[in-house]
């Protein structure tokens, strides 16, 4: 009898909204004919929802359907028709044929619906929290005045070009300045001793069991970067398009990121043999349409964590990298549906990681907002400096364009190695940028969370951690402490015994002042010494930060003192940022 009861309130609610849409298909208003058609686009329609919260790619298999997918395919169908009354507004009404015929060949071709909301192209949802979801569609401008009046709209915007993934690489540079040749010195992966302190020990279990989900532009794992498959998962989950998941196409190759590639170096970095840092860590690749302006657009965002928020986290399990972001005015519906897209995924279990940016811009200090670095549930990571150079100099300082300020948490090395796949040749590339930095914390915090299978990792629990870590990783940034994020490991030993104060001998004896300059004939041959060597002082609250750097094609000498952590583990929420005028606005892919 109580399944009984269920079912006729669920019919009375479907045949309440199937009388609206009666009303709508006799009464709705068309749009003035006699009006100047003007240009079309693609639209994001911002829809409040009282119901409960819409799953986008549920269980098909599941026949109840919950009152918030009765709700939305009543608005969906209205919207429908207001757009087929009003097809003479457009200036390009084919371009809907169009649509339609490819979503019908897209089923043909593909039995593996992802969504129940997969029988059309025309409308459709791409994003859904809590009492939020936002529709895409294609609609003549004529109409969104239309669309903005119906009851349960808050907002009717374009979809915009906003989020990108900027980086240099040695043959972008070379294209853009017509230089004849660019030096690059070829040194061992720096990158992963400075997250280290020495070299990483390829037999340690680096990310065993934990997933790390990259959104970003393409993907290329068959590469001998991934090539440890019997140990892990590596693949491709999904690719992104016009805000929808699509399963098709996908096996150890997905995306299409033009000339850039940066989807393969950020996912090298993550979780590659040799230059990454979990490398044991399953490792999925959800791919984003680039332009040639290497940004992406915001329906594809939000319709990419909307895919990872369903299908993609195992709680407690989930590291998510974020290489990429873009400036926004607060009023903006876009940025409260990111951010609670992202505290969704944190509340649900996963840990997103993401990059500062590549303005050289304190972020305390400008009006617009910095996507998703300002957001609070989200590990923000900034770059160091680590370009090795032949002289003694501190390497522990921020990179001159690395974004910094209160909301970003830790910093990694800006310069890194990898090696992928381009134009199908195997290549070794030099990339620099807060778009890999924040792939290295990324894999730090896998790393450490399979260390302790047991453990329910937070967002919380993470962060202290890499403060803890980093109490001996402090370095000055306008005279604020700034933490360099660490794995744990402080000590390295040598090959041949030779310390200059720090080592198995040594233990955590303070800083020795007998360590050699770069050009002491004491060592001559540096490459018979460690490649990272590091100490600790026993007292920290004496302790002064001091490193000396010296690097030939395969050393880097290295030692620090402790210092006293003062970094500050919490963010500012989004209303006490200070204002400063700022002029751009788009997402971006966050290389340099």
């Amino acid at each position: 009898m109580k399944n009984i009861c269920i079912l006729c309130i669920i019919l009375f609610i479907n045949i309440i909204y199937a009388k609206n849409i009666t009303a709508i298909i006799n009464n709705y208003p068309k749009v003035n004919p006699n009006k100047s058609k003007s240009k079309d686009d693609y639209y994001l329609i911002y829809v409040n929802n009282d119901y409960e919260e819409l799953h986008i790619y549920s269980d098909l298999n599941i026949n109840k359907r919950q009152e918030s997918n009765i709700f939305i395919e009543s608005l969906i169908d209205e919207i429908k028709v207001l757009i087929s009354n009003n097809r003479n507004t457009y200036q390009h009404p084919e371009i809907l044929d169009e649509i339609e015929k490819k979503n019908q060949l897209k089923k043909k071709d593909n039995n593996q619906l992802l969504s129940t909301f997969d029988n059309s192209d025309i409308v459709y949802p791409i994003s859904s929290t809590k009492n939020r979801v936002v529709l895409y569609t294609y609609l003549s401008e004529n109409l969104v005045k239309e669309i903005k009046s119906i009851n349960e709209v808050i907002d009717c915007v374009p979809d915009s070009v906003s989020i990108n993934t900027n980086s240099y690489s040695r043959e972008d540079i070379l294209m853009d300045t017509n230089w004849k040749n660019l030096s690059i010195q070829e040194n061992a992966d720096f990158h992963l001793s400075l997250l280290s302190q020495g070299k990483y020990d390829e037999n340690l279990i680096a990310g065993e069991g934990i997933d790390i989900v990259i959104l970003d532009s393409s993907f290329n794992f068959d590469n001998s970067e991934f090539s440890n498959t019997d140990e892990r998962i590596v693949k491709c989950a999904a690719n992104i398009k016009n805000g929808k998941a699509d399963l098709s196409n996908i096996d150890n190759y997905c995306g299409d990121g033009g000339i850039f590639f940066h989807g393969e170096t950020v996912s090298d970095i993550a979780g590659g043999l040799k230059h990454g840092a979990a490398k044991r860590a399953n490792i999925y690749g959800v791919s984003l349409p680039v332009d040639y302006h290497k940004r992406i657009q915001d329906s594809d965002i939000l319709g990419g964590l909307q895919f990872i928020y369903e299908k993609m986290i195992r709680p407690h399990k989930t590291v998510i990298n974020l290489s990429l972001g873009g400036s926004y005015d607060r009023s903006d519906p876009f940025v409260e549906q990111m951010e609670s897209l992202t505290n969704s995924i944190t509340l649900k279990g996963g840990i997103i990681v993401t990059a500062a940016g590549n303005g050289g811009i304190n972020l305390n200090t400008i009006s617009k907002y910095t996507l998703p670095c300002i957001f609070k549930n989200v590990i923000c990571v900034g770059g160091i400096a680590n370009y090795q150079k032949k002289s003694s100099e501190n390497i522990y300082k921020i990179d001159v364009d690395s974004n910094y300020g209160d909301d970003v948490n830790f910093y990694a090395p800006y310069r890194v190695e990898a090696e992928i796949i381009r134009f199908n040749i195997f290549k070794k590339v030099v990339e620099t940028g807060t778009s890999f930095s924040s792939p290295l914390v990324a894999g730090i915090i896998a790393t450490i969370m399979s260390e302790n299978p047991d453990i329910e990792y937070t967002t919380e629990i993470i962060t202290k951690i890499l403060n803890d870590n980093g109490n001996s990783e402090t370095f000055k940034i306008y005279n604020t402490d700034s933490i360099l994020a660490n794995n744990g490991k402080h000590i390295v030993y040598s090959e041949n015994d030779i310390y200059y104060g720090c080592g198995i001998h040594s233990g955590n004896r303070p800083y020795s002042s007998d360590i050699p300059d770069s050009n002491s004939s004491d060592i001559s041959n540096p490459s018979s010494l460690i490649k990272i060597i590091s100490a600790t002082a026993t007292n920290p609250s004496t302790a002064t930060s001091i490193t000396t750097t010296t690097s030939t094609s395969s050393t880097v000498i290295t030692t620090t003192t402790n210092a006293t952590l003062t970094k500050k583990t919490t963010k500012k929420s989004i209303s006490t940022k200070k204002t400063k005028k700022i002029t751009t606005k788009k997402f971006t892919k966050f290389g340099k």
